[in-house]
């Protein structure tokens, strides 16, 4: 869990907390790792869904607590998937 905090942190910092993202809304591939799938679940994926469902503003680099919050969200999902997904192999 570590590790993928660690990605989380690393894919929100340089993907999603910058003012100008130039592939925005394509810079999150929906599969492959459990950060990107928890981004789409969650609407963290791009900064138009971060503005839509969150009314985080677009044009302005996202604050520390604001990327320290969305990892945390990140990291609740991929947590909370691990269990159910365990809890059915029961």
């Amino acid at each position: 869990m570590d590790t993928i905090q660690c990605h989380a942190e690393d894919f929100v910092r340089t993907r999603l907390a910058p003012a100008v993202i130039p592939n925005d809304g394509k810079q999150t591939p929906m599969r492959g790792h459990p950060v990107f799938i928890a981004q789409h679940a969650c609407a963290c994926c791009c900064r138009g869904c971060l503005n839509k469902w969150y009314h985080v503003s677009q044009g302005r680099k996202l604050t520390e607590n604001e990327q320290e919050r969305i990892v945390k969200l990140l990291m609740a999902w991929i947590k909370r998937q691990m269990k159910n997904n365990a809890a059915g192999k029961e």
